[in-house]
């Protein structure tokens, strides 16, 4: 009996891991863009995903991946009586759209290169899944892509996440699910304020669609760590 408890609360402690795992991939992606990209480009890059045509590559798409695997074996709570779908498969759909948003990339991003005191433009190769399916398609793929996962994540924050026995945590739950919303509005006003509204200088100078993706990633990073009861740990860690 003692073994079977045992074995038990390692299963538990195994599953709080590998969802402080999945907080931590996605805490440390856009710190490793910033840290990473400044020195190497002298600025920010437009978005998040523009860091695909970049030498940290790598570490956009493994990080993505590694999200999308995380999410796609994670089995959470079965489906309860009243739900419309259970955590499985809303982890699932949201680990698959993480994936495309890795392999389908968005519209080239043109690198600024200083040559003769000018400005020119050199456009990346395009990739495997752009010569399959065309740039402007693999574009549509990866924005639309990105639209789910992020709105799986307000379903996880909102709905899932806060059926809880804890006082404290659906509330955290809850602000990370309208902090993702509020995230989404800016990424989506600033694209439009960018392409109908005359304010392309404007959105690209403060990179606001840029801050708008590391402010949603940070938050569903937030979400998961304190799922994966990351604090606690933490506090044990600090206490041994």
């Amino acid at each position: 009996m003692a073994e079977e408890m045992a074995e038990e609360n390692e299963h538990v402690l195994s599953f709080y891991r590998v969802r402080q795992a999945l907080g931590l991939v996605a805490l440390i992606l856009p710190f490793l863009l910033i840290g990473g990209g400044l020195p190497l480009d002298d600025h920010l890059r437009d978005s998040v995903s523009n860091y695909f045509f970049s030498p940290l590559r790598e570490a956009f798409v493994g990080s993505l991946f590694a999200i999308g695997v995380f999410l796609i074996s994670y089995k959470g709570y079965p489906r309860r009586r009243g739900e419309t779908f259970s955590d499985q498969v809303l982890s699932s759909v949201a680990g698959v759209s993480a994936l495309l948003v890795a392999v389908f990339p968005s519209l080239d991003d043109c690198v600024v290169v200083k040559a003769n005191e000018s400005d020119s433009c050199i456009l990346p190769e395009i990739t495997v899944t752009q010569k399959l399916v065309g740039v402007d398609l693999s574009a549509w793929v990866h924005n639309l892509s990105a639209v789910v996962f992020f709105l799986c994540l307000v379903v996880f924050c909102l709905v899932q996440f806060p059926k809880t026995q804890s006082r404290v945590r659906p509330y955290i739950y809850k602000a990370c699910g309208y902090g993702i919303l509020v995230a989404l509005a800016m990424i989506a006003g600033s694209f439009v304020y960018a392409r109908w509204g005359g304010g392309q200088a404007f959105v690209a100078r403060h990179n606001l669609v840029f801050w708008g993706e590391a402010m949603g990633i940070w938050i569903f990073a937030l979400a998961w760590l304190t799922k994966g009861k990351a604090d606690q740990a933490a506090l044990a860690l600090f206490r041994a």
